[in-house]
């Protein structure tokens, strides 16, 4: 074997024997680490290691995991197992334990989605809530003592114009998501297409539209339990008309109706923070509000263009069990 074979093959020798034993590179001080997350998920049930692994990438940042140096973040039911730089080390560790800490007492919260006809609520209960900052065009936070949050939210539900999503409070645990929804699939004629083997030769081509709300609350206590962190998701689709349109059938010319959706789509996406004795209300502004009205049929609409002021409340329960 000549003397340049023997050198790749050693190079090719030298590089699966760093595989096979494992060796990632650690030229920025890279160090592995296991965390028991056993008590949380045990507690959470199964699966609920992802939210673990959801709220570090969210806290940190996902570029942090994607950069020039290796790093690694993954679980299981019983550990998470992390590759990084001591800095990023003892981020993971430290929101590890706002999980894990708490998993022997769960704590619970307990979040309401409220829609009212107008805004106008907010000229009696703004002088008694403190403003937090929101990032989203439109959206609004606040925060108020526990007595004094439960008397704005009496208020609020005893107003006429006033519906809740759905009939009454759900309760979100410690670590783990809580999703409130309502709406129905709207069905409407999209197109017409060739069909030689049925008279009269075409066919209307169906589709549907998901239309409603979804909300989607992450609450995570510091790990001194003194203040609260939380995640809002809010998605809603309401088809506002649907635009008619006439076709020429492939096969005889004749006139076919056919329809396309002018939809309104609201996303927000928030993080907040706040005193884990004090009630968060965030108000969405006069957004649609496609929710199946109560005590009549599924499909019914309170009404095809209804807007209504979405206010989300949520209030720790420290401690609170199931």
């Amino acid at each position: 074997m000549d003397r340049s074979r023997t050198g790749i093959v050693a190079l090719l020798l030298a590089a699966w024997a760093a595989t096979a034993t494992g060796q990632i590179p650690a030229t920025d001080g890279q160090v592995w680490k296991q965390h028991d997350i056993s008590a949380f998920v045990k507690q959470a049930g199964e699966g609920s290691e992802r939210f673990v692994v959801d709220w570090i990438l969210q806290e940190t940042g996902y570029p942090a995991w994607h950069g020039a140096a290796p790093a690694s973040l993954s679980a299981d039911a019983d550990r998470l197992s992390c590759f990084h730089g001591p800095e990023m080390q003892a981020r993971v560790e430290d929101i590890v334990a706002r999980f894990v800490d708490s998993a022997a007492v769960p704590h619970r919260f307990t979040v309401r989605v409220l829609g009212l006809d107008t805004p106008a609520w907010r000229t009696e209960a703004r002088p008694v809530l403190t403003a937090v900052p929101a990032a989203t065009p439109g959206v609004q936070a606040w925060i108020a003592p526990r007595e004094t949050a439960a008397a704005v939210l009496a208020r609020l539900r005893s107003r006429s114009d006033c519906r809740e999503l759905p009939t009454g409070p759900v309760l979100a645990a410690n670590g783990l998501p809580a999703t409130l929804s309502g709406g129905r699939k709207q069905p409407y004629v999209q197109d017409i297409a060739p069909r030689p083997d049925v008279w009269p030769g075409w066919q209307m081509q169906s589709a549907a539209c998901d239309e409603g709300l979804a909300i989607d609350v992450h609450p995570l206590l510091s790990r001194d339990g003194a203040a609260v962190e939380a995640v809002l998701r809010c998605r809603i689709d309401q088809i506002e008309r649907m635009a008619a349109v006439s076709l020429a059938s492939p096969v005889n010319q004749q006139r076919v109706q056919v329809e396309v959706p002018q939809v309104a789509a609201v996303r927000v996406g928030e993080r907040f923070r706040w005193p884990a004795n004090q009630t968060l209300f965030v108000g969405l502004g006069l957004v649609p509000w496609p929710v199946p009205a109560q005590n009549v049929s599924a499909v019914a609409l309170i009404a095809d263009d209804k807007r209504c002021d979405v206010v989300i409340v949520v209030e720790p329960r420290l401690g609170a069990g199931p």
